[in-house]
């Protein structure tokens, strides 16, 4: 099983994402939010095809197609976190942090 916590930054909204692999390709969620975009995403969400995700453009994935139709910002993180959340699950991929950070001098 694969744990995270998002922070989403601005809206001050947190959100807790646990996926587990139940099948050989297939994943499911738990997911908690704070914000109810987020809470209705995951309310929609089942169990997800791992190969099926992971082939597909972005736009054209279970979960961001969800996330169109639920999410209030084009720029909300959290899907992209789901995403990384099933690759750990599934094996695909070690769990690693990530950051947005915005700096004044960078690179």
């Amino acid at each position: 099983m694969a744990v995270c916590w998002v922070q989403a930054g601005q809206c001050g909204h947190e959100t807790t994402i646990a996926a587990r692999r139940v099948a050989p390709t297939r994943v499911s969620f738990e997911i908690t939010s704070t914000c109810e975009h987020i809470q209705a995403l995951a309310d929609a969400l089942g169990e997800v095809d791992v190969a099926g995700e992971v082939t597909r453009a972005l736009t054209e994935t279970g979960i961001y197609t969800l996330a169109a139709q639920h999410v209030c910002r084009n720029s909300c993180v959290v899907p992209a976190a789901i995403l990384k959340a099933m690759e750990v699950a599934a094996g695909l991929f070690l769990p690693g942090d990530c950051h947005i950070e915005f700096v004044t001098d960078a690179i």
